[in-house]
């Protein structure tokens, strides 16, 4: 099974080109966009090592997040994750 959810990572638009920096540089991370506007977008696929839930602590620990907010979340098998979502 695979754990994939959507999160919304609030910062100040000032601070956002640097979080978004250290987002880009994690393996399970990926960003979408919303950085203009401090709201920057992301997907946090379970890579195995640590529960989603620590890696969204992990998330406020980063310099300049205000706090980071999960708006979607999911658990399939491979096979669920290839259908396309409509």
């Amino acid at each position: 099974l695979m754990n994939i959810c959507s999160v919304i990572v609030n910062t100040k638009p000032e601070n956002a080109p640097k979080v978004k920096a250290i987002l880009d540089k994690i393996d399970n991370i990926d960003v979408f966009g919303g950085v203009e506007e401090g709201r920057i977008i992301i997907t946090i696929e379970d890579n195995g090592e640590k529960a989603l839930s620590d890696q969204m602590a992990g998330l406020n620990d980063i310099e300049g997040v205000i706090d980071a907010v999960m708006v979607y979340h999911q658990e399939a098998d491979d096979t669920t994750m290839e259908e396309e979502v409509v």
